[in-house]
């Protein structure tokens, strides 16, 4: 995935809108979305080859999202030693405990530590990866971006704030990426009604080409890890939980709705 549009609470206290167009080798054989793991209940695109995810929902309270990132000099180039980061993406969504687990006290600062962030954290450290930014958000109990992989060290991680966020191929909100920069400029405009307005505001920005000279959104048209498909999500909010994917460019597919998926 290449463009994550992140929305803490601005449908209300508890809630999260996320949109997200996945950049990937049209060859690289994909299935939209669907149960991935039955207990606890996850759904979310698949991976053929490696049989990862990009996008993980579990039970309807848990959201899990990779990016890749660029390479860094020093990281681990060997193929053979790395485990596919769609893998953790899934075995996040689907591993630490059920969705509204209390925190726990950090010994060290005694403040409040998600385990959630905790068995994220240790699914990291089991296995090597290439580098990619890791997204977690449990609405009500708070949101995270993990950037690390590429190395043996431990990946960064910044708490997600209320509001609308960015991330593409670099870190959380850099204003020095252009997309990033432009991104967040529409969706900062004015907060949606309702989740209905959110979905159509991400869908909008999603299907953008780079008109009037601004930083395309939709990448269909490139010939290297073009747009493939797209996805909108909304949890916690007024009249349930939504899920519409695309299953080719936005610009050009049509929305399915398939919120069965997580009701």
């Amino acid at each position: 995935m290449c463009t994550l549009l992140i929305g803490i609470d601005v449908l209300g206290p508890g809630t999260v809108a996320l949109g997200a167009n996945r950049d990937e080798d049209p060859a690289r054989a994909t299935d939209g979305p669907r149960v991935l793991v039955e207990r606890p209940r996850v759904v979310g695109g698949r991976d053929r080859l490696a049989g990862g995810t990009w996008l993980a929902v579990r039970e309807a309270r848990v959201v899990e999202a990779l990016l890749n990132r660029q390479p860094e000099p020093g990281d681990i180039a060997d193929p053979s030693a790395l485990r596919s980061r769609g893998l953790l993406c899934r075995d996040a969504a689907a591993s630490g405990p059920a969705p509204g687990a209390p925190a726990r006290i950090d010994p060290g600062t005694g403040e409040p530590r998600p385990e959630r962030l905790d068995s994220l954290l240790r699914l990291f450290a089991r296995d090597r990866y290439a580098r990619c930014t890791l997204v977690l958000i449990e609405p009500g109990q708070g949101a995270w971006a993990l950037h690390g992989g590429g190395s043996l060290e431990p990946p960064a991680v910044l708490a997600i704030e209320p509001g609308w966020h960015a991330i593409t191929h670099r870190d959380l909100d850099d204003s020095e990426e252009p997309r990033t920069r432009f991104v967040l400029e529409r969706l900062r405009t004015a907060g949606p009604r309702d989740a209905d307005e959110a979905i159509e505001r991400m869908a909008e920005i999603l299907r953008l080409h780079g008109e009037d000279g601004t930083p395309p959104v939709c990448l269909h048209h490139r010939d290297r890890f073009p747009t493939v498909s797209s996805s909108l999500i909304v949890l916690g909010a007024p009249g349930g939980s939504r899920y519409l994917h695309a299953p080719g460019p936005p610009c050009v597919t049509p929305y399915e709705d398939v919120s069965a998926l997580v009701t």
